[in-house]
């Protein structure tokens, strides 16, 4: 068990995906200033209506890209390792801190036939995409882990639906509900603004296909 500070945002992160966020709150401009300084990790988690989703993942600061001269700061941030809060911590740092335990998956291995059926879909609706430039998926040349947390950075998945993802512990399940989820969507092929809408504001950077 360990102890990190938190940052409850309306927002899934994955594990191996990159994001930009615009630091503004006071807390939160200490928290980033702490973790960037001493080569600390915290954590993102979704927060709802219901409170803070329990399961979240773990972030370091890859790059502060602008400093304001009011202390706002445009970051980067790198999801590292999924985690489970077990004690919520308040009135110890200006943030929330809790004391979590960091987790993987239950089974390893991937289906490679899936994951190419995955990929498939996923690239037919990124070619539909007239309006802004998706980077297609190549399975023989993925350089991560958990190629399921790739595709669904720009799979237009809602937050309910990241969240659930986020939490399944078996690559091979999350693969398969992204392609039903993919597979539903292309019905809509033919109405590509629609779709792009939908995944650009899922704001995720694609950067994670390895170029051959």
């Amino acid at each position: 068990m360990i102890k990190i500070g938190l940052f409850p945002l309306n927002m899934v992160m994955f594990p191996e995906s990159s994001y930009p966020l615009h630091i503004f709150e006071e807390r939160y401009k200490a928290l980033i200033q702490e973790c960037y300084s001493n080569g600390m990790e915290f954590g993102i988690n979704l927060i709802s209506s219901n409170g803070i989703n329990q399961i979240g993942c773990s972030v370091m600061v890859t790059e502060i890209i602008k400093k304001y001269s009011d202390g706002k700061l445009d970051i980067v941030i790198q999801g590292l390792s999924r985690f489970r809060i077990n004690k919520l911590i308040e009135g110890d740092k200006p943030y929330f801190t809790a004391e979590v335990d960091m987790f993987a998956d239950d089974d390893y291995g991937i289906d490679d036939v899936l994951l190419e059926e995955t990929a498939l879909l996923f690239n037919k609706i990124a070619k539909s995409i007239k309006s802004m430039r998706i980077n297609p998926i190549d399975p023989k040349k993925l350089d991560v882990l958990n190629p399921s947390f790739l595709i669904a950075q720009k799979a237009g998945l809602n937050n309910s639906q990241k969240q659930s993802l986020l939490e399944i512990r078996s690559e091979n399940v999350r693969l398969k509900s992204l392609s039903n989820h993919l597979r539903k969507m292309q019905p809509f092929l033919m109405k590509a603004e629609m779709i792009s809408n939908i995944v650009k504001n899922d704001g995720y950077i694609n950067t994670n296909s390895k170029k051959s």
